[in-house]
């Protein structure tokens, strides 16, 4: 089995170190700023690099020529903890996906409504930000484990401090970079129903068939940006207030618009604590939103269907079917370690995490991804789709099918990448409309993450109403639509009340509830974190 961990990436800024009597050509990236002894051989990079405990390392990077043409659309070569990583915009293991792909030719498929090449080109990006990208100290790294988070995007955004070669570094965040999701304080969640930040009570399960205890309900996500994604908010400076309140005062209704192959995403994880009893952990398995009730949220602690992951051993012969009603454990229902995106929290992760989340983290708990929402500025409107695991992903429940499953490019994904699930949201109706002057008609399309909106009741959504075809009115996580939600994020200045979150329907982009707003291009996260005055 591979080992995958998590990276922190040492990421600041990009320009080139003059090396006195050196007659390589030295390649631009970021690492320069926590690298020294700097030089090139061939086609390897080599250089000693600082890591998270201080200490410097040598470490080469192979292919250079290949990095650099696959970083030639604001890629990036970064120092992660103390190793030379390349770092794309998007890998692209398939040689014949196009990313970004123009405006035009996404546009015709929404608009015609074909959805199968739609299908294809979401997996297709699923496919290159899982890639490996490098290794980390022996472990391997994906493409979406190197990208930025905003707390690192906000540091570099700061005043340029006076450079002392060798010691100026990132703010020293590890990258399990997590915290509680910031959309459940944005409106109400069901009282009774909040996830607390420990895990629930540790699964008894000691063989097949025996009870379980509580699954895990909690949930931890994190943010992130491609390289040139972050390098547009860091040069636009778009997490400060001063930034939006002068874009606003010169007459801009929206921000600057990302770049067309700019990608942010939001990953969701479980931890796993090393010492599991019995080997056993336990979490809810999405079983669906049928067994959901009328107008009320459906969040994990309702589904009643269970996971079990058996930490024992990497690998095993895995089930394929949720536990309906957590009966007990089964060869059905037990999967190993393999079948997940993961990675080991390190020392340094731990004691980060351990302080972020108030409750005891080791080195050595395991990190599952359970979910992630990807989204591209590839059109206006960007696309949206969202994965999350799934114990059966050839036949995943709604709002996935088996025919979305069928579009997987399954000679590019690794075993455990193919354990996940698909939905997407590239219109909020269907047929879809025009992005301005359209009507709130048609049906509805729904796309969701199960393990991030389906919690969601009517009270998150009551703040704004818009029934399709002016009877359908969706208002709960289960009806709710990426696009519709994030069309809404805007940046309203006191005293105007904050933006609210919508369900699902039909708006333009020019609708006069963002008057008196900064549009924020989509972006909640620009919103959710302002920094009133820029750190220096």
């Amino acid at each position: 089995m591979t080992s995958y961990r998590t990276p922190i990436l040492f990421a600041l800024a990009s320009w080139a170190i003059p090396l006195p009597g050196a007659a390589q050509v030295i390649p631009h990236g970021s690492y320069q700023l926590s690298c020294t002894h700097i030089m090139v051989h061939g086609d390897s990079l080599k250089a000693s690099c600082r890591k998270l405990s201080g200490n410097h390392q040598m470490s080469t990077l192979d292919k250079v020529d290949a990095c650099l043409n696959a970083i030639r659309q604001y890629g990036d070569i970064g120092n992660i903890d103390g190793n030379l990583v390349c770092l794309p915009d998007l890998p692209r293991p398939n040689p014949a996906f196009v990313f970004p792909k123009p405006e035009t030719q996404l546009n015709q498929w929404i608009f015609s409504g074909k959805e199968s090449p739609i299908h294809q080109h979401a997996w297709g990006l699923w496919a290159g930000l899982t890639q490996p990208v490098g290794t980390v100290d022996g472990a391997a790294v994906r493409a979406f484990e190197t990208w930025t988070t905003p707390s690192s995007i906000i540091f570099r955004s700061a005043p340029q401090r006076p450079r002392e070669d060798g010691k100026r570094g990132p703010i020293p965040r590890p990258t399990l970079d997590l915290h509680r999701p910031r959309q459940f304080q944005h409106g109400h969640r069901r009282p009774g129903k909040k996830a607390p930040l420990a895990p629930a009570a540790a699964p008894s399960a000691e063989r097949p068939g025996a009870p379980s205890a509580a699954p895990d309900t909690a949930i931890l996500v994190s943010v992130a940006y491609n390289p040139p994604a972050a390098q547009h908010a860091i040069s636009h400076r778009l997490f400060y207030e001063s930034t939006l309140k002068q874009l606003m005062a010169q007459g801009y209704t929206e921000l600057p618009n990302f770049p067309t192959n700019a990608i942010a995403i939001k990953p969701v994880y479980k931890i796993i604590p090393k010492h599991s009893p019995r080997g056993i952990y336990t979490f809810p398995g999405w079983p669906g939103p049928d067994a959901a009730k009328p107008d009320t949220g459906f969040g994990e602690a309702d589904w009643n269907s269970c996971v079990y992951v058996d930490t024992s051993r990497p690998l095993g012969i895995s089930g394929n079917s949720n536990d309906i009603g957590c009966k007990g454990r089964t060869p059905a229902n037990t999967f190993y370690l393999s079948d997940f995106i993961h990675s080991r929290v390190t020392h340094d992760n731990a004691a980060f995490l351990s302080a972020q989340l108030n409750r005891p983290v080791s080195a050595g708990d395991i990190a599952i991804l359970i979910g992630m929402h990807v989204t591209t500025r590839e059109n206006r409107m960007w696309t949206w789709q969202t994965y999350w695991w799934s114990a059966n992903a050839d036949r995943p429940f709604a709002p996935s099918s088996a025919t979305i499953a069928g579009a997987r490019p399954m000679a590019y994904l690794d075993s455990a990448s193919r354990h996940y699930a698909m939905a997407l949201a590239y219109s909020t109706v269907s047929p879809a409309q025009p992005i301005t002057g359209g009507k709130n008609v048609g049906a509805p399309v729904y796309g969701y993450n199960p393990y991030l909106e389906a919690g969601f009741g009517p009270e998150v959504f009551a703040d704004i109403s818009r029934p399709i075809n002016g009877t359908i009115n969706a208002n709960t996580g289960i009806q709710s639509n990426c696009m519709t939600c994030h069309n809404m994020a805007a940046y309203a200045p006191e005293p105007k009340p904050m933006m609210p979150y919508a369900s699902d329907f039909y708006m333009s982009i020019t609708d006069p509830i963002f008057d008196g707003t900064l549009r924020s291009d989509f972006s909640w996260t620009i919103v959710d974190m302002i920094v009133k005055t820029p750190a220096d």
